[in-house]
């Protein structure tokens, strides 16, 4: 159940992220992460990374789609991902359930056509896989300077 207090700094980071003011949100990510872990898997439980692309399933777009654990912070990972590539998504269908996100994407490059060129697939591929890995890295607190 989500108090009231919860739902109000939610809008107040929506609102936020929408208006001038610039929120930080790997810091608040990084605090979240912190302060409790989304889903705790069982020793050996893990749910691998697994990232499907697909050409054929659309006519206008190429879809991605991620299966792995869910994290705290991983769509804002993966969208981080697709902006820094130039990657524009039309479509996201977003799927979690008992500890795994199954996420598929609809994408274009910048002149709103599919994405083909091999190159630039793996390099999508390579960088979604390395940030999605970075969210497994233990969060260090940085103290300031005595």
């Amino acid at each position: 159940m989500v108090t009231k207090e919860e739902k109000e700094r939610f809008e107040e980071i929506v609102l936020k992220a929408f208006s001038p003011d610039s929120v930080n949100f790997a810091a608040l990510i990084a605090k979240q992460k912190m302060a409790r872990p989304l889903y705790q898997s069982h020793a050996g439980e893990r749910i691998p990374t697994r990232i499907h692309i697909d050409n054929d399933s659309s006519e206008t777009r190429t879809v991605i789609e991620v299966e792995t654990e869910d994290r705290i912070g991983l769509l804002y990972t993966i969208s981080q991902v697709f902006a820094e590539l130039g990657v524009d998504i039309s479509v996201a269908k977003i799927l979690t359930e008992k500890g795994a996100a199954i996420d598929t994407f609809y994408v274009t490059d910048v002149a709103h056509e599919k994405i083909v060129d091999p190159e630039q697939l793996a390099e999508m591929e390579r960088r979604l896989r390395q940030g999605i890995a970075s969210l497994d890295a233990p969060v260090t607190v940085a103290r300031a300077a005595a």
